[in-house]
């Protein structure tokens, strides 16, 4: 048996800490030694995305929002998701994605998903895919952020 506690503040990694993509997480999956089960505490600092829109073909995704609140972006359509709710992506491209924390506080969530090992994630707005780490724009190898360095771009400006 594996336990943690959410609301511990310790543990957290800074990730890329890329303009418009300030976030840091706890990798919970990983300790825990879960192999087909992927999940990890996240928290998105103001002003910032979580990742480029995308979509996926075999991972699922749930979040349960912690703390906060941010707009979602799916499909074209924006909502607003705050503490206690859950957000669930099917695979395919009717379930593309991403989130926007609109706020001046902390928007923290536990991501899960499943973990397929053949995979492929797909970013609409910048033409690219995504095969086991490996990305690709037009069949040329390209930096992830690629034509995605500010996603504001493709956001209307009344949802920023």
């Amino acid at each position: 048996m594996k336990i943690t506690n959410l609301f511990d503040p310790t543990g957290f990694i800074n990730s890329d800490q890329r303009i418009n993509y300030k976030k840091s997480y706890k990798e919970i999956s990983v300790s825990f030694g879960a192999k087909n089960l992927g999940f990890h505490l996240q928290i998105l600092e103001p002003k910032n995305f979580t990742y480029p829109y995308h979509w996926h073909t075999g991972e699922e995704e749930l979040f349960v929002v912690i703390e906060g609140s941010a707009t979602v972006r799916c499909n074209g359509e924006f909502k607003i998701v705050n503490s206690g709710d859950l957000i669930y992506y099917n695979t395919g491209p009717e379930n593309v994605h991403q989130m926007y924390n609109h706020t001046d506080l902390p928007f923290k969530y536990l991501a899960l998903s499943n973990n397929d090992p053949a995979e492929m994630c797909y970013y609409p707005d910048s033409n690219k895919e995504n095969a086991q780490g490996s990305v690709t724009q037009n069949g040329i190898k390209v930096d992830y952020f690629k034509d995605e360095e500010d996603p504001r771009i493709y956001w209307p400006k009344d949802k920023l």
